[in-house]
């Protein structure tokens, strides 16, 4: 796992120091099909630098990939961190490149992400830039105001349809019981547009349990799934495994009419874990 403690300043914040974060990143990306690794340097509000990385998904189709960018908002909302105030992205160390569209889209998510400062250099690596993000963004990127925004403390008010399911369900935060951690992480996702909120846990052969909330776009196709933000911990905490050490998975989505994740969880799971993987899928309703 990269050290995630080292503490930068706007100053430090530059190609020449990040050149060394980016080398102990790269090999945690799983670009396995298009053969491009990315990597995503944050600097959160704590001060300490995150780190983000590309992840496709072994047989599954390259739009359900993680990017960068998503990933490394996926590790700061694991780590608490409250905001993004510096943003570089490169593939080898050297050219630092602005995010895509697709990932200005679900940046523009992040509370103040206007005033983040983005690092950009010459295709050579010679001559760079920082901008901030608002400068990146087309005259067609789509804005909701009034929102909750990723990275703010949010809390979804939702229960099992089954109440059968709380006698399993413990009241200490900490546990590692995957219909716990499910539901902990459904109430914790980011879905302001569908209110359709939904968490991922996943457990490895090793009994480490990694979970993850679902983070919703306003544009849609940008937001990330709520398995693919658990694999996000995966990769951050799992020691370098590979998926087909999860043996079990549990989602828990409110039952909506125009929205759900079991479809494509269940996919993903079936291409990417163990074949014997047991997937569950526990339905809420709004308390």
């Amino acid at each position: 796992m990269l050290d995630q403690t080292e503490t930068k300043s706007y100053g430090d914040f530059i190609p020449r120091n990040l050149r060394p974060l980016i080398d102990r990143a790269i090999p945690h990306a799983r670009a396995q099909i298009s053969g491009s690794p990315v990597v995503a340097i944050g600097l959160a509000s704590s001060g300490q630098t995150f780190f983000g990385v590309n992840v496709e998904l072994p047989g599954v189709p390259l739009n359900y990939s993680i990017h960068a960018e998503q990933f490394l908002v996926a590790n700061l909302a694991l780590h608490s961190e409250l905001q993004l105030k510096g943003l570089a992205i490169s593939t080898n160390g050297y050219y630092f490149q602005a995010p895509c569209d697709h990932c200005c889209q679900f940046l523009k998510e992040v509370r103040d992400m206007s005033d983040t400062i983005v690092v950009i250099t010459d295709p050579t690596g010679q001559s760079g830039t920082f901008k901030p993000f608002s400068t990146l963004l087309s005259q067609e990127s789509i804005s909701r105001e009034n929102v909750l925004r990723f990275l703010e403390l949010s809390y979804n008010s939702i229960g099992f349809i089954d109440s059968s399911l709380y006698m399993d369900i413990c009241i200490n935060s900490g546990c590692n019981h995957l219909n716990c951690r499910a539901l902990r992480a459904a109430t914790m996702s980011y879905a302001p547009y569908s209110t359709c909120p939904s968490g991922v846990a996943l457990i490895d052969r090793r009994g480490k349990v990694y979970s993850g909330v679902y983070m919703e776009s306003v544009a849609h196709n940008s937001s990330l799934g709520p398995v693919q933000a658990a694999l996000v911990d995966f990769v951050v905490n799992g020691d370098g495994q590979e998926f087909k050490e999860i043996v079990e998975a549990v989602l828990v989505e409110r039952k909506c009419g125009g929205l759900s994740q079991e479809g494509i969880a269940r996919m993903i799971l079936e291409k990417i874990a163990d074949p014997d993987c047991i997937f569950r899928v526990l339905h809420c309703k709004n308390n």
